[in-house]
């Protein structure tokens, strides 16, 4: 019998049980649709925090480590497959644009179109069924861009909430409704007509909405205009393409700076995180950034204002009225207490006081390996966290 290995997603960080004579293939995330290479890195150290958590996580759930046949096998004949999303989709895109491609800025991409259109349901359900942070497929929460401009005032200090709040789940909607699954979302009360027309976008339960849409209302010429953005170039790009985009010169501008943005972990980032990030990081020349790993202490409206930023020359730690900064090169000790669901990471260094980052198993995962990749004397221990006191 052969061995087995655990090998994770790159860009989701689901985990999978695999037989270990895979090594080398390409697999498909069965959780975001991800394509990546089966690798055996050497692990961090003997205690590897992936094998640790996800052991454990195996011995208390069939969902969290998948087996072997989840991404390499064919389905049996006594699954019952699951309708596509795209089975579902409307009616083919227009021939030509219907909504109008106005700029890319560092925020992202920016739409306008007459406020009448908002009556039209092709329009509506046009945006891409993917997270718009992630670009995760599946377990996807619907959600309403709320054209702000037009909230009455008692109801602009509840935005936030109005926002984020989740409709219910689309692939739920999708198998009991099919087509019609938009009609069964409610109109927004506290929205004047046409604004108060469902206009869903999709998140997954494990991203944040938060700097990815923006909803204005702008006057031109007499005439009111909806401009709408969206920060991830590659949901804009098919925006875009669902509205009759395809042939246009701003869509092939959307498909030249989506794939720069996929490239570039900076810009990867939503523009309020990078803004905050920006208060307490500044790069130096020719230094490359490796990664964001936010605190959990504070609130997801809050990411960016705390949390480590590591690059190839420094590792930059920021909390509250504390800011550490470590030499990557010197080397130095990381020790994480983890369980399933919580990962405190204590960064140390001679010469350098320590610092503490509050976080999860995976973050933890990343920034061990993306600190071991740099090929510098980090030493690492990992420690299981004492059960919480009844």
């Amino acid at each position: 019998m052969s061995s087995t290995i655990i090998v994770a997603c790159p860009t989701c960080a689901q985990k999978y049980r695999v037989s270990a004579d895979k090594t080398g293939d390409r697999a498909q995330c069965k959780k975001c649709g991800q394509q990546f290479r089966i690798e055996t890195d050497k692990p961090v150290d003997d205690d590897t925090i992936l094998g640790w958590v996800m052991e454990e996580e195996a011995a208390s759930s069939e969902q969290s480590v998948m087996g072997s046949t989840s991404i390499f096998a064919s389905k049996t004949k006594s699954e019952v497959p699951r309708p596509k999303v795209d089975e579902w989709q409307p009616s083919p895109p227009p021939d030509k644009p219907r909504v109008r491609f106005d700029r890319i800025d560092e925020f992202g991409a920016y739409f306008e179109f007459p406020t009448s259109e908002l009556r039209f349901r092709d329009l509506r359900v046009s945006f891409p069924h993917r997270c718009v942070h992630c670009l995760r497929k599946e377990d996807l929460e619907v959600r309403l861009i709320i054209w702000a401009d037009k909230l009455p005032w008692q109801d602009a200090f509840h935005r936030h909430d109005i926002e984020t709040k989740a409709l219910g789940r689309l692939d739920q909607l999708l198998r009991a409704h099919q087509t019609r699954w938009i009609d069964q979302l409610e109109p927004m009360s506290v929205l004047p007509p046409p604004f108060c027309n469902p206009f869903p976008y999709f998140v997954c339960h494990t991203c944040s909405s938060v700097g990815q849409i923006s909803a204005t209302v702008v006057r031109q010429h007499g005439d009111e205009y909806c401009q709408l953005g969206i920060g991830n170039l590659d949901i804009a790009r098919r925006f875009y393409y669902n509205n009759g985009g395809k042939n246009t010169i701003g869509f092939q501008r959307l498909v030249d700076a989506a794939e720069r943005q996929r490239d570039d972990r900076w810009q990867r980032l939503p523009f309020p995180v990078r803004k905050r990030i920006s208060t307490w990081y500044r790069p130096l020349e020719k230094e490359r950034f490796l990664g964001f790993f936010a605190d959990s202490d504070l609130a997801r409206a809050e990411t960016g204002g705390a949390g480590v930023v590591l690059t190839d020359a420094r590792l930059i730690f920021k909390k509250y009225g504390t800011k550490r900064e470590f030499e990557v090169r010197l080397g130095g000790r990381v020790e994480i207490h983890a369980d399933k669901r919580i990962a405190v990471i204590r960064i140390m260094q001679t010469g350098a006081r320590e610092a503490k980052l509050h976080s999860n198993p995976v973050a933890a995962t990343h920034l061990a390996k993306a600190l071991t990749g740099l090929k510098y004397a980090w030493e690492f221990k990992v420690k299981s966290l004492p059960p919480a006191p009844n």
